[in-house]
């Protein structure tokens, strides 16, 4: 029988990249959006659904209250734009 020659999975730690600006249809008045990739899970606020760890989403902090940053993910809070800010 043949030998079958798989290549090793790659680190998770090779395959992260810096945090970054979040994508121009995720920015909204009076919010900053950054786009990450965590170490740790995070429940999101649009379908209260478990982030896990190394998925890239967004972090969204309201301008005025810095501490009351949340992660989303990207099609949630593209949900909760339109729904709530009609874009």
């Amino acid at each position: 029988m043949p030998r079958k020659n798989r290549r090793a999975p790659e680190p998770v730690e090779a395959a992260r990249v810096p945090q970054s600006a979040g994508p121009t249809w995720a920015l909204g008045p009076g919010f900053d959006v950054r786009r990450v990739s965590s170490d740790k899970p995070y429940r999101c606020p649009g379908c209260d659904h478990e982030i896990r760890a190394g998925v890239w989403h967004l972090v969204v902090v309201p301008q005025d209250q810095p501490d009351e940053r949340r992660h989303w993910h990207s099609e949630c809070w593209r949900s909760e734009l339109r729904r709530t800010r009609g874009r």
